[in-house]
Protein backbone atom coordinates (compact mmCIF):
# COMPACT_ATOMS: atom_id res chain seq x y z
CA UNK A 1 0.00 0.00 0.00
CA UNK A 2 1.59 3.41 -0.66
CA UNK A 3 0.72 6.45 1.15
CA UNK A 4 -1.42 7.92 -1.21
CA UNK A 5 -4.19 4.86 -1.09
CA UNK A 6 -7.58 5.70 -0.35
CA UNK A 7 -8.02 2.06 1.38
CA UNK A 8 -8.35 1.65 5.02
CA UNK A 9 -6.23 -0.60 6.95
CA UNK A 10 -9.04 -2.94 7.57
CA UNK A 11 -9.85 -3.31 3.78
CA UNK A 12 -8.25 -5.74 1.64
CA UNK A 13 -8.93 -6.14 -2.87
CA UNK A 14 -11.26 -8.24 -3.73
CA UNK A 15 -8.96 -10.68 -5.09
CA UNK A 16 -8.13 -11.89 -1.30
CA UNK A 17 -10.54 -14.19 -0.37
CA UNK A 18 -9.84 -16.31 -3.51
CA UNK A 19 -6.38 -15.87 -2.34
CA UNK A 20 -6.49 -17.48 0.73
CA UNK A 21 -8.85 -20.27 -0.29
CA UNK A 22 -6.57 -21.42 -2.35
CA UNK A 23 -3.97 -21.16 0.33
CA UNK A 24 -5.70 -23.52 2.61
CA UNK A 25 -6.34 -25.86 -0.68
CA UNK A 26 -3.09 -26.49 -1.22
CA UNK A 27 -2.23 -26.77 2.48
CA UNK A 28 -4.89 -29.45 3.10
CA UNK A 29 -3.50 -31.12 -0.18
CA UNK A 30 0.40 -30.79 1.24
CA UNK A 31 -1.49 -32.59 4.51
CA UNK A 32 -3.16 -35.15 2.80
CA UNK A 33 0.09 -36.60 0.69
CA UNK A 34 1.79 -36.13 3.72
CA UNK A 35 -0.59 -38.50 5.87
CA UNK A 36 -0.29 -40.80 2.80
CA UNK A 37 3.29 -41.34 2.67
CA UNK A 38 3.43 -41.61 6.57
CA UNK A 39 0.42 -44.53 5.80
CA UNK A 40 2.50 -46.32 3.47
CA UNK A 41 6.19 -46.18 5.36
CA UNK A 42 4.59 -47.01 8.31
CA UNK A 43 2.63 -49.88 6.94
CA UNK A 44 5.74 -51.23 4.85
CA UNK A 45 4.14 -50.37 1.51
CA UNK A 46 6.92 -47.72 0.47
CA UNK A 47 10.02 -48.47 -0.76
CA UNK A 48 13.19 -47.63 -3.25
CA UNK A 49 11.62 -47.50 -6.89
CA UNK A 50 12.47 -50.18 -8.75
CA UNK A 51 13.19 -52.57 -5.28
CA UNK A 52 9.87 -54.42 -5.18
Amino acid sequence: MTATSSKTPGQRESWFKYGVATLVLEMAIAIGVSAYSLYMTFNGLGGFPGKH
